[in-house]
């Protein structure tokens, strides 16, 4: 076994290593992470709070903690806790331990995390279980999509990146579908859950801690050195084509070099200074922010708004997972795919080649890929919440509104790692998950379950109807509809955001690019332009640069 000290030692990279099985393996591990999150989101397994008027247990997770809406919401705040907690700490690790080993470990914890949640005797413990299991998913939200970025092909990158957030709406829809069918089960129940998950991670988690370690490019190399000239030539070769031109190789070299000793020196403290000065960045993450809050609702209410919107037509809370979870499914993989090809789709995007030669132009497409998306998808959902459709209609216009929600992940991602130099990606990536979460989803489900209970009261009030205290279904639209226009302020950041970069390299000839020496941009200014990844230029040359390796 490897050890998980030292980010990057002077030895390449595993024998089982190939990009295309790094990124499968990447895969597996976001399916698993956010079945999680789906889970908690089930209609069956969070259940009801039983009614007030007849003394009702309830149902799920609900009626067995004997808890409300609101509380019920402030689970996903209690994961977000241990997510934010964690992901800076991971992120400062990785410039003292092997980036790679750190996600194992943090998976493991992951394991005994949402073990715990099966066993919680009352909503205190599993409240504490939620935020380990937060903490553990950190390593792999901080620290993954650097991965990614590095191994993928030349002018595929936001493609790669496309599949692997993929694994989002698949997970999210598959941990619905999953909790629905296990958490109604008569034989099982909502705890069984979770219980399965766990073991499902196990030997993912195995893996990383047990074989050896891929390398993340940017992270110094032992005792932070700078790699003496073979090193550095045996870098090339994992970066750079054989026959790639001379003056090409030899200037990638030089950069990545000049990036390895400028990592070994810097501290987390002078790149998030970096990071907090670089508008380019700070533009993506105010869009993403806002998106994320709305996200947050419709990840933790959707399925409990559906059934209580078309009740009638659904039946049950397990045919609401099914319906709504296979809706999310199918949008996101049509979503997510079709924002990455898009971005890699305009000229420049991958190759950091825009107005200027600056390497924040490439940031452009895909910040207008979001912007565009982002404001298509609002449309679509508050027209599917706020027109009284029939239940066929509403299912169309909402699985358009999520198909164009879902085009945003793999742009906004792509938009942070580029707008950043190498080695602050890991920090980047921590950041933003602190901000996305902490301004977005972790005040939104709860704050949606207040409002829902207020409005529910209010118009209980003034009609004298439903003495249950149960939301309506014009309760839950009307609800929706409000934390939907987070999504129109998102783009509005991102759209204008765009513009004014565009402006600033097209037009001045200086910008977020400009601000930096040409050596400290970031990797794709040297990975992207006019060279190629070995072992990638085709599916059948990966066993070829498994042994290159």
């Amino acid at each position: 076994m490897a050890s998980p000290r030292s980010p990057n030692t002077n030895t390449p990279n595993a024998s089982w290593f190939t990009p295309t099985r790094l990124l499968v393996l990447f895969c597996v591990m976001a399916f698993l992470v956010y079945l999680d999150r789906g889970v908690v989101a089930s209609a069956a397994v969070s259940g009801s709070p039983g009614s007030r008027a007849d003394g009702g247990e309830g149902s799920g997770l609900q009626g067995d903690f004997h808890v409300g809406y609101a509380w019920y919401g402030a689970l996903q705040a209690a994961f977000m806790l241990g997510l934010l907690t964690g992901a800076p700490v991971f992120s400062a690790l990785a410039k003292s331990w092997n980036p790679f080993k750190l996600i194992g470990c943090g998976l493991l914890a992951w394991c005994f995390a949402t073990a715990g949640c099966a066993v919680a005797t009352n909503y205190t413990s599993f409240f504490v279980f939620r935020v380990f299991v937060g903490l553990g998913e950190a390593s792999f939200c901080a620290l993954a999509a650097p991965f990614i970025d590095d191994y993928a092909p030349v002018g595929k990158k936001t493609l790669w990146l496309a599949v692997f957030y993929l694994c989002i709406p698949l997970g999210v829809a598959g941990g619905v579908m999953f909790g629905g069918a296990v958490g109604g089960s008569d034989l099982l129940g909502w705890r069984w859950a979770f219980g399965l998950e766990s073991v499902c991670m196990v030997p993912v988690a195995a893996f990383c801690l047990v074989s050896p370690a891929v390398r993340m490019k940017g992270i110094g190399d032992e005792h932070g050195k700078r790699p003496s000239t073979n090193q550095e030539e045996g870098d090339a070769l994992l970066d750079l084509e054989t026959d790639a031109q001379t003056d090409v190789g030899n200037n990638a070299q030089r950069i990545r070099g000049n990036d390895r000793a400028q990592a070994s020196k810097t501290t987390s403290a002078t790149d998030f200074k970096s990071l907090v000065g670089n508008k380019t960045f700070l533009v993506a993450l105010g869009g993403y922010v806002s998106y994320t809050a709305c996200v947050g609702v419709y990840a933790s209410w959707g399925p409990k708004a559906g059934y209580g919107i078309y009740a009638d037509s659904l039946g049950s809370p397990q045919k609401s997972d099914l319906v709504f979870g296979a809706a999310t499914a199918v949008a996101g993989v049509f979503g997510t795919l079709l924002g990455g090809v898009a971005v890699d789709f305009f000229p420049g995007s991958a190759s950091g080649s825009g107005p200027g030669g600056k390497n924040s132009a490439s940031v452009v497409p895909s910040l207008a890929v979001c912007a565009v998306s982002g404001f298509t998808a609002f449309a679509f959902l508050e027209c599917a919440f706020n027109l009284n459709l029939s239940f066929e209609s509403f299912l169309l216009t909402f699985f358009a509104g999520q198909v164009f929600l879902f085009c945003v992940q793999a742009p906004v991602n792509a938009a942070v790692l580029r707008a950043v130099k190498q080695h602050e990606r890991p920090l980047a990536c921590s950041l933003v998950t602190v901000c996305i979460h902490l301004l977005g989803d972790v005040p939104t489900p709860p704050l949606f379950g207040f409002v829902l209970e207020r409005v529910t009261a209010s118009n209980q009030s003034e009609t004298k109807d439903n003495p249950n205290g149960v939301p309506t279904p014009n309760d839950w639209r009307v609800t929706l509809a409000w934390f939907t226009t987070a999504l129109c302020f998102a783009s509005f950041v991102w759209g204008i955001g765009a513009g004014y970069i565009w402006r600033l390299n097209g037009h001045s000839g200086d910008g977020e690019g400009g601000e930096r020496p040409e050596d400290e941009q970031s990797d794709s200014r040297c990975l992207e332009e006019e060279v190629s990844v070995p072992f990638l230029a085709d599916d059948d040359d990966d066993d070829a640069g498994s042994d290159r390796l």
